[in-house]
């Protein structure tokens, strides 16, 4: 069994490389077979053909795609860069051929590792990827540099729960790709972070500031703000939630 392991950041030791290492390690803790690629040391290029999606894999090469085809489940890290993965990993995402992707199990880190902004946001690109490559991914993981070290801690566990999955195939049901949608879609629906607007990144960024700023003069004044957000985001007014959940950020992020 082979559980293959993607780095898309260009950066071959940053955080991306670190947390794709920490899910493989679970898998070859149970007995798996694991390999760590970086997509920089492939030639992968902007998809740049009016022939459609099937003509993606000029721009992939073919052992990336045999390497993914071979791979019983897959783990993709990548970092955020404004508010969504990085433009390599979009590349790689969008021309890629994978055959046998029908319940491949797959697992997918996005890290933002400067202001946290985005680590929704850039989660959900890869799991909108797995979605319509109708693949049955697990464990949505969105990282910062707040919750680093929680990450790297969980994220074996994904990695073993990735081999378990491999062991016992699941493949949406249905005679052909159009016939799965309604179960994919339901699978899809029980996933954590995929609802999640950037009102909810805010909450969560001041949630971890607050978890990591004991003895920071600031402190109290930002819980106040955070008690204060979470407090409207539960009434429903969710713009003035995301007004004190920012105020709650940028006073302990300074």
């Amino acid at each position: 069994m082979l559980v293959l392991g993607i780095v898309g950041s260009p950066r071959k030791e940053g955080r991306s490389n670190s947390l794709v290492e920490a899910a493989l390690r679970g898998a070859a803790a149970q007995g798996a077979q694991v390999q760590r690629i970086h997509l920089i040391d492939y030639d992968i290029r902007p998809f740049a053909s009016q022939g459609g999606a099937a003509d993606g894999v000029r721009f992939v090469p073919a052992e990336l795609c045999d390497l993914c085809e071979q791979a019983d489940a897959l783990v993709v890290g990548a970092p955020v860069y404004f508010g969504d993965i990085n433009g390599l990993t979009m590349d790689f995402m969008d021309s890629v051929r994978i055959r046998n992707e029908n319940g491949k199990p797959a697992l997918g880190i996005a890290i933002a590792g400067g202001s946290g902004k985005g680590l929704f946001s850039g989660v959900q690109s890869i799991y909108h990827w797995f979605y319509h490559r109708q693949m049955r991914a697990i464990d949505p993981t969105p990282v910062t540099r707040f919750n680093m070290e929680a990450a790297l801690a969980a994220l074996p566990e994904s990695g073993a729960r990735l081999v378990e999955l491999a062991r016992e195939p699941q493949p949406f049901p249905g005679a052909g790709r159009e016939d799965r949608w309604a179960e994919i879609v339901a699978y899809y629906a029980g996933l954590p972070y995929l609802d999640q607007d950037p009102v909810d990144e805010f909450l969560t960024l001041a949630q971890q500031l607050v978890a990591i700023s004991q003895g920071k003069a600031a402190l109290p004044e930002a819980q106040a703000e955070l008690a204060q957000a979470l407090a409207l985001a539960e009434q429903g007014d969710r713009a003035n939630a995301g007004r004190h959940a920012v105020r709650a950020y940028e006073l302990l992020l300074a």
